[in-house]
């Protein structure tokens, strides 16, 4: 019987976390255990890992310190498994001059690690600050991987895995994890873009398996997010920094495809979700000189990020209704907390989303619609004209246009054409077939596409009458605008 990867002892002290996911994940105390003990994990512990989706899936309720610890379990027994085959093929030197349980170790710890960056409301802070300013722009400060790559660098933490290292045997321990934690490069050595693959860059990194599985577990979907994680590993080999996949194991990872693809339209981009996500941001906007969000981020890099690690969803809240409601920003953003507090629902769909199949650009997972931002903001200009035209001028600046790339393949740093199918010998693996991504997709059923949808203001639309007329104004503006968009037949 072949034996199941997953984390050796190596003599340390090892504990176990019940998990609902895999149901238990073994922890080493002496190295892991110490950093899960830190504020920067531990605050993870007060941020949704879906953001607003328990809004209406109430189970959804569960936290990025979840799946940190199951981001790390799987990239153990991923890293593990493929190093394991790779010293086999090719011996120790494979490693590169780091040992293997140095390497093990590292990717576990980015896995833990590779969320601790994250905002309140995670993807709504990132959207409407971190990606918003120049100045952090400039910082390589832009998005929550680059603030979680900063809090290793420049603060306490840093140091401490440092010295865990050290004290454990594991000397280059905290270059590993910064290695793996920056972002992909061509040019970085061998071992660490293979395991950069297994935590984050990837088609089936840990990080997607582990989502897909705990937010449907906890959203109720499990019909949608239930994927076969063990065989996508143990079927999986090293080709130099290549992750391959078993010629046998292609209708997995269809599968796969097809369960990230459900989980997007149903769960991740349901319009009640997105309908909050704008409240969050429209909240965020407003009170981000008062509470100094730039210098939270940038303090970091100075070795401060205590005032960083106070922002989590909780606390935002309490925050925002503190402030002196002097000023009429801030007025609006105690109203969008107000909102969040008890659900209240500002916007919704007007009609259903305008969803277009997306071209093949550059590769055959890379699509180009255009810049969908120019087209939604051509979307909301007709869609003024149209509003005053029909006599409701006076609400224009309460409507609003989404759009959703709906992919099932995730987007990664580097062009990947095809997925390369291998046959493993005894001591060397073996590449039988390339099979391009977009017929792997094509027979998964899977289309790419883009969903426009226009919201409009709650009250508004409760008036029957009101929103037939408004759901006849919006289709005018689909097809008045989106077929002056270059290659979109209608």
């Amino acid at each position: 019987m072949r034996k199941k990867p997953g984390i050796s002892t190596y003599g340390f002290r090892w504990g176990v976390i019940r998990d609902p996911i895999y149901d238990y994940i073994p922890f080493n105390k002496d190295v892991e255990g110490r950093i899960i003990d830190t504020p920067y994990v531990q605050r993870l512990r007060r941020i949704h890992q879906l953001q607003i989706a328990h809004f209406i899936y109430p189970g959804a309720d569960h936290k990025r310190f979840q799946h940190s610890l199951g981001v790390m379990h799987l990239a153990g027994m991923f890293s593990e498994h493929l190093l394991t085959l790779l010293t086999t093929a090719k011996g120790e030197e494979a490693l590169e001059g780091y040992s293997m349980l140095e390497l093990i170790e590292a990717s576990r710890i980015t896995g833990l690690l590779h969320d601790i960056g994250h905002g309140p409301y995670s993807h709504s802070f990132e959207e409407s600050v971190l990606s918003k300013s120049k100045k952090l722009r400039e910082e390589n400060l832009d998005n929550h991987e680059l603030v979680g790559l900063a809090l290793v660098e420049y603060t306490d933490l840093g140091e401490l895995i440092d010295k865990i290292g050290k004290e454990t045997g594991l000397e280059n321990l905290r270059e590993l994890v910064l290695k793996l934690l920056r972002p992909y490069s061509p040019t970085a050595p061998t071992i660490i873009r293979l395991l950069q693959k297994v935590v984050k860059n990837w088609i089936y990194p840990a990080d997607i398996m582990d989502f897909l599985i705990r937010d449907s577990y906890y959203a109720g979907t499990k019909e949608y997010g239930t994927i076969d994680y063990y065989r996508l590993i143990f079927y999986s080999y090293p080709y130099e920094d290549l992750i391959v996949m078993d010629e046998k194991n292609i209708n997995t990872l269809r599968s796969f495809l097809q369960s990230r693809q459900y989980m997007f339209d149903t769960v991740y981009l349901h319009p009640i979700c997105r309908s909050f996500e704008h409240t969050i941001q429209l909240m965020m906007k407003n009170v981000k000189e008062e509470l100094e969000f730039e210098n939270r981020v940038l303090e970091i890099k100075e070795g401060k990020p205590e005032r960083y690690l106070e922002l989590d969803d909780y606390s935002i809240l309490y925050m925002i209704r503190n402030l002196q409601d002097t000023k009429e920003n801030v007025k609006k953003a105690k109203e969008y907390a107000e909102d969040l507090l008890y659900r209240r629902k500002r916007w919704k769909p007007v009609g259903k989303p305008y969803e277009i199949a997306l071209p093949a650009y550059e590769a055959p997972f890379f699509y180009k619609f255009g810049d969908p931002k120019t087209a939604s903001k051509e979307i909301f200009k007709v869609l003024s004209e149209k509003l005053e035209d029909a006599g409701l001028e006076d609400y224009i600046d309460l409507f609003w246009v989404d759009h959703s790339m709906r992919k099932s393949l995730p987007a990664l740093p580097y062009p990947l054409h095809v997925i390369h199918l291998a046959r493993r010998l005894k001591e060397k693996i073996e590449i039988v077939d390339s099979i391009p991504i977009s017929k792997i997709l094509e027979e998964a059923g899977l289309k790419p596409k883009i969903a426009f949808t226009i919201y409009g203001p709650t009250s508004l639309l409760m008036d029957y009458n009101v929103r037939r007329k408004l759901e006849l104004i919006v289709s005018e503006v689909f097809k008045e605008v989106l077929r002056t968009i270059p290659g979109v037949t209608m």
